[in-house]
Formats: structure tokens, sequence, C-alpha cells
């Protein structure tokens, strides 16, 4: 379904982006011409690559736009799931590799950041917001940031959170959210539902419409946008250089520290 974007999505000028999400709850693609944006989106956390490329192929027939008119390939980079994050990367290399086109990566985080920036209740908001985003990765660990609402959607400059990307247990994601006045706190991400004391630290404003229905799960919408933008600021890279961003080298848990968080949890094993 091909739609107008926000304001933002003009963002970078009017180049032509594809974009290709797969980094956590859903496969999602994007084309971005202009101000038109066609996109498709089904839920899954697992077998992206089966379904990634038809999808591609709907948005541009839905578009009517020839692969020779696409000036950039952005994809969400991460962190997210291993899997995942290597399809979106090896499509996205791929395909730029055969139109001899630039890619770009997108942090999900900062994805995540931007959807929650332009829901609809934030939008009516006018004081100045901030976003905490927490991505469940897994391992009993979270990748938590906090994002300045304004310089989500400054086309001069890359956004980048307030503090270093940090991967942690929930108490530090909790600990550094609660340095930040709750008055003017957005949540985006998956990972606000994975532990108790997150759920009941987010709960307040969960209750007050603060955790947007459309920025739990990264998309591909988003990812054009900032890939629009980064194309702009130079962030554009070789298809052979395209590379998933990872927080941690191990991806799994072995048997030992698997009855270990079942025992955390009261589980039996």
């Amino acid at each position: 379904m091909t739609s107008p974007p926000r304001s933002s999505d003009t963002i970078g000028g009017g180049s032509t982006i594809l974009a290709l999400e797969t980094s956590a709850g859903q496969c999602s693609v994007a084309l971005l011409v202009g101000q038109a944006c066609s996109h498709r989106s089904l839920p899954m956390t697992q077998g992206h690559s089966r379904v990634l490329l038809g999808l591609i192929d709907e948005v541009l027939v839905e578009a009517g736009v020839a692969r020779s008119s696409i000036d950039a390939v952005g994809y969400g980079s991460g962190p997210g799931s291993f899997t995942g994050l290597r399809v979106a990367c090896g499509v996205a290399q791929g395909l730029a590799l055969g139109w001899d086109r630039p890619v770009v990566g997108v942090d999900t985080p900062v994805a995540l950041a931007l959807q929650a920036s332009q829901s609809r209740a934030l939008a009516q908001r006018t004081v100045a917001d901030r976003i905490a985003v927490a991505i469940d990765l897994r391992m009993s660990e979270i990748c938590h940031a906090v994002y300045d609402g304004d310089a989500l959607t400054d086309p001069r400059a890359w956004p980048r959170p307030l503090e270093p990307l940090a991967l942690g247990a929930a108490q530090a994601a909790a600990l550094l959210f609660s340095g930040h006045d709750p008055a003017c706190l957005w949540l985006a991400g998956d990972g606000f539902g994975v532990s108790d004391l997150l759920v009941a630290w987010a709960a307040p404003l969960v209750e007050q419409g603060r955790r947007p229905l459309d920025a739990v799960q990264p998309d591909a919408r988003a990812v054009a946008q900032l890939a629009r933008r980064g194309l702009a600021l130079g962030r554009g890279v070789d298809a052979a250089q395209a590379a998933p961003f990872y927080l941690r080298d191990k991806v799994a848990l072995d048997v030992n520290e698997q009855a270990a968080l079942r025992a955390s949890r009261g589980a039996k094993p």
C-alpha cells in the first residue's frame, strides 16, 4: 500500500531508497520515492529469508519503480536477532552489488526511536521529549539507550544516543531510564515486556499511552527515512563493506547457563 510519508520522510533530499528490516519480530520492506512510501510488513521471528525477496518485488511493482532508479539500499544493521541481521545485510549487499549502488546501515535503536517520535500521540505534544529504547536481545540482556526527540528529525546530523548505547540486564536499563524525567519520556522497543522489573517500571507510562504500538518492532519505513538522511550525510558505503552491528559475539547460552537461568526464574528443568 502506497501512502504519503510524514514530513521527515523527505529528509536527505529526493533520493530513492529501498530499505530492509529483519532484525526482530517482523520482516518489512519499504521503498521511499520522493514523498511516497510503498511498504510491506509481516510479523515473524524466523523465516525472513523465505519472504523477503517477494516483498521487495511487491513494493517495486506497486511503486512502478525500476531497479535502476534506486539510489541506495538501506538495511536494519542491528543489534538484534543474529540470523535476522545477517539476512537483511546479506540481501542488501547482494542487491547493491548487482545494481552498483551504495548501502546504508541503520542502527535498530535509532529506527525505533524515530518511529516513536513520529507517533500521533507524540506529535500532538509541544514539550521537548526523549525516547527510551529497550530491545530484547535474549540471554537476559537488553540493549538500551535514550534519544533526544528533536535530534531525531534534524537533517543536519545523524541521531546519537544521549549516553553510549548499552547492553545489560533489566536493572541497568531501568537505572538509565530512571535518570530522565518521566514526564518527557516515551518508550520504544520490545524490551519493556521481557522482565518484571521493566514491565513494572514502564507501567505508568504505558497507561498514559507513552508506548506507541508502531514503535515496538523496528520497521523498514523508518530505516528508509534514515538511510536517505544517511546517504545525504555521506554514510553510504560500498556494498562490500556492509556488515551487521553486534553488541556481543555470543549468540546463545550454553547448557549450564540455561539451567541457571531457569533456576533463577523458578522454572522446572
